[in-house]
């Protein structure tokens, strides 16, 4: 339904916007919610956003259409299309495809299992700077069986391992619903930097930490990662942008390997026959498994290679781990600060007195040690017994007491000694908590609910004028239909509201919020078809 509200806004001291039609339609609720992150020189009027996978037919706009486009501020809202629901039993698939000249192509997979909105937040890649992923054309029938190999292979760069993946001929190939992917396909193989551990866990779920579990479910405790033999992201699509998942015959995948890099397990160089351990990362479900894993063979050239046959499209890492505790200490700290304490440089430090190094990183960071407040560390090696090193603003180093690894217990950390240099005090906020608000003059017999042509209301702000990103207020619903902000006083902003949350209509331009209501106000005569008799 459409309805139309022509409406008188404000007095003319207060910026007044006179005699706008505001057109509302009822809104689907929002199912989920991107904000897209884009490379600088692009804007969002020029990305194509597509919907595919199993569940397509079922996603739709706000306003129930197949219209897919980013508002101005790089948001995209997506709805269920009417009478569909998600739940865990009947989920609900689909694919969200954003493409531009200038991007790689984005593919991203979600699965909705309840009512409750998703947001989350897609980072897009310029294809320039030899970003893309290397790609290999190949087909499969209308049934999705392969009809000839495929082989990708990543570029060769110093000190990262070359990645490869073959598809074999005669394989059939299935997405997550079990449903054929046929056409002409395309395999993408996104390679992991495993220059050095710290630059391989940067780019890993859980930043080196995995808390892996078997093919059948059995959780295997949190591993941390000790080096990575290599890793790549793998697609297969076809052109409608169907994301493949299983395939009936194994794919082979090899990663080049250094024959100086370390098997810390055994305490020597790698070797043919050494197995490395080979984990998947399934992002929908957002869990790491364990899977049979590959062994260090020698290749046609006479060098290593790390080999493996899997039977899913993932992420795919061959990682040397070890077992961690869940658990760890917390360290208290009593100090002369009962606030505003400084931050400070701290180490977790071994029995010998050696930072602690987890997951390929040095563990230090900066705190504030406010009296009563505290660090807990997780996550670290069975059988270390930790300390923390923390230095003043003179260098000079306080020891804490030595705790086991992997207590979950609390140890006081007795900082008093550190000289008191509290920071200055917090300037006063100059804003002002201010309520934006609709008002209608109904008297006492109120408004009609049922007569407004929305219930709730979706509002940003800037300053007036700027080319600032727009800030989110809480949605205004009835019957208050207000929302609270923390903005100056006695300073202009723009503020734009609507129904729709992609299709924010109403514009209030170069307001000055002089006091701590900002009312958008409705005459008697306005207000007159919405109140109660």
């Amino acid at each position: 339904m459409v309805c139309v509200l022509v409406v008188g806004l404000l007095d003319a001291c207060q910026n007044p916007v006179e005699n706008v039609e505001l057109k509302f339609k009822d809104p689907l609720a929002v199912a989920v919610q991107v904000k897209y992150t884009i490379p600088a020189g692009l804007t969002p009027d020029k990305l194509t956003v597509k919907i595919a996978g199993p569940d397509a037919e079922k996603i739709v706009t706000t306003l129930n259409t197949k219209k897919f486009k980013l508002t101005s501020d790089g948001k995209l809202f997506l709805c269920l299309s009417p009478s569909t629901t998600a739940s865990s039993t009947a989920p609900i698939r689909f694919n969200i495809v954003t493409l531009a000249d200038e991007l790689v192509d984005n593919i991203q997979e979600i699965k909705l299992e309840n009512t409750t909105p998703r947001n989350l937040t897609i980072p897009l890649l310029s294809n320039k700077n030899n970003a893309e992923p290397a790609q290999e054309s190949f087909k499969s029938s209308d049934n999705g069986t392969v009809q000839t190999a495929a082989t990708v292979q990543t570029k060769a760069e110093p000190n990262v391992t070359q990645a490869t993946v073959t598809v074999p001929q005669g394989s059939e190939v299935k997405d997550v619903a079990g449903q054929p992917v046929g056409g002409d396909l395309t395999v993408t193989a996104d390679p992991i930097n495993n220059s050095s551990t710290t630059k391989a866990v940067s780019e890993l779920p859980g930043n080196g930490i995995i808390n892996a579990s078997t093919p059948a479910g059995g959780f295997l405790g949190n591993q941390q990662v000790l080096s990575v033999a290599g890793g790549a992201h793998i697609t297969v699509y076809n052109d409608d942008y169907q994301l493949a998942k299983t395939f009936s015959k194994p794919i082979r995948i090899s990663f080049a390997l250094s024959s100086q890099m370390m098997n810390p397990t055994l305490g020597r160089n790698i070797q043919p026959g050494d197995v490395i351990p080979l984990f998947s990362f399934d992002e929908v479900a957002n869990k790491w498994t364990r899977e049979e894993p590959g062994k260090v063979q020698r290749a046609t050239n006479g060098s290593l290679e790390y080999v493996a046959d899997i039977s899913h499209l993932s992420l795919w890492v061959a990682a040397f781990t070890e077992e961690v505790c869940a658990d760890g200490p917390t360290f208290k700290f009593v100090s002369n600060y009962p606030d505003r304490s400084p931050a400070y440089r701290v180490e977790a430090i071994d029995q010998d007195g050696n930072i602690v190094v987890r997951a390929g990183n040095p563990l230090t960071f900066s705190t504030a040690i406010n009296n009563g407040s505290s660090v807990r560390l997780t996550n670290l090696k069975k059988g270390l017994r930790i300390r923390l090193r923390l230095y003043d603003n003179a260098s000079k180093a306080y020891v804490s007491p030595e705790i086991d690894a992997c207590a979950n217990s609390e140890v006081s950390f007795d900082l008093k000694a550190v000289p008191y240099t509290p920071l200055p005090p917090t300037a006063p906020d100059s804003r002002r908590e201010v309520t934006i608000f609709f008002n209608f003059k109904c008297g006492p017999n109120g408004v009609n609910p049922d007569k407004l042509p929305f219930k709730v209301l979706y509002a940003q702000y800037r300053a007036a004028g700027s080319q600032d990103d727009w800030q989110d207020l809480p949605t205004l619903a009835f019957p208050s239909l207000s929302a609270k902000v923390m903005i100056q006083l006695n300073k202009a902003y723009d503020l734009r509201a609507g129904s729709i949350p992609d299709r924010l209509d109403i514009e209030i331009n170069n307001y000055t919020v002089t006091s701590t209501s900002w009312p958008i106000n409705f005459t008697t005569e306005e207000s007159k078809q919405y109140c109660n008799p």
